[in-house]
């Protein structure tokens, strides 16, 4: 699968005040936007249509800046000293998750969808350049003797499910989190609570969701495969004070479950033996169990991450490739 992505990059005069000592104010810096994850190029054509004066920069002073940290970066035909119009620059490029909205929540145990970002999906990278030829590379890797080493049956692959699109109002796929009553009206606390953020469609009480998740390739001589999930309270039964939801999180024979009282964020982690995986697909059944006479249980899920050994077989793989 092949992204062309046109980005414009335009010039940064000044920083945020805040958490900028990544920046040296004697450097010019240059801002374009990344919205998916991907291995991205920038070449010279770019680079010149931003007004980056090449002919005047060694290539070998180029820095990239993301979340205030330099990233290593490849380009080719740096080591004349030249960026000639075949040069290029490559980079493995992320889109924006929830890494800046952790302090909203106080902590990473309470935060409940740290794959997905609060605001946007955008993140920015800064390109600039400096005096120095001891920047941030990508290490080339030229040993071709293979059979120096033993080769492996299996790595561990890690399948990532984030849920967005959902909530108790079909329009609006926000859940304001715990609230308090205030003269008769709900409202929200001061802050940002553990239930509060962009979810799925919430199953009710006696109801549930199953979602599948990728699981091909199985090295069944490995180790059992790790399963973590977020799932949300989005009620409070207020005839219940010692329990008012009952979640059940079932693959196969294995089940996770538990009960909890009104808006908490419960946090999922099994151990699955390989044999109850799929060998395409795993599915995973989230149900609200309607046996505590509760009133009302809605549950939501945020986000299903599944670990498990995967043979060396690429073959199901699709790289995103980005050109600027």
């Amino acid at each position: 699968m092949f992204l062309t992505v046109f980005v414009g990059i335009t010039s940064l005069a000044f920083a945020q005040p805040y958490n900028n000592s990544w920046i040296n104010y004697s450097q010019q810096y240059y801002k374009f936007k990344v919205a998916e994850t991907g291995i991205y190029r920038i070449d010279s054509t770019v680079l010149v249509n931003a007004g980056i004066p090449l002919s005047t920069i060694n290539p070998q002073n180029f820095q990239l800046f993301v979340r205030g940290v330099e990233i290593p970066i490849h380009i080719e035909g740096e080591g004349d000293g030249v960026f000639d119009g075949s040069d290029f620059i490559e980079f493995y490029g992320q889109k924006n998750d929830g890494w800046l909205d952790e302090i909203l929540y106080g902590s990473a145990a309470n935060h409940p969808s740290p794959h997905y970002s609060l605001y946007n999906d955008t993140i920015s990278y800064f390109l600039t350049w400096n005096a120095l030829t001891t920047n941030n590379r990508l290490i080339l890797e030229t040993d071709t003797t293979f059979s120096a080493y033993t080769p492996i049956n299996s790595f561990f692959k890690e399948n990532l499910d984030v849920y967005s699109s959902g909530s108790k109002i079909t329009l609006d796929p926000y859940y304001d989190g715990k609230t308090i009553n205030a003269g008769g009206k709900a409202v929200s606390l001061f802050g940002f609570s553990s239930t509060e953020g962009w979810f799925d469609n919430p199953y009710l009480i006696g109801g549930n969701k199953v979602k599948n998740v990728a699981t091909g390739n199985i090295d069944l001589l490995g180790s059992n495969a790790i399963l973590n999930a977020v799932v949300i309270g989005w009620s409070d039964y207020a005839g219940i004070s010692n329990g008012d939801h009952h979640l059940r999180v079932n693959i196969g024979a294995n089940v996770f479950d538990t009960i909890f009282e009104g808006h908490q964020k419960i946090d999922v982690q099994m151990s699955i033996p390989l044999t109850d995986l799929g060998a395409v697909s795993t599915s995973v059944n989230f149900a609200s169990i309607n046996d505590l006479g509760s009133g009302a249980d809605k549950q939501t899920v945020a986000y299903l991450k599944l670990k498990y050994p995967h043979t060396m077989d690429w073959k199901d793989y699709q790289f995103l490739i980005g050109y600027f």
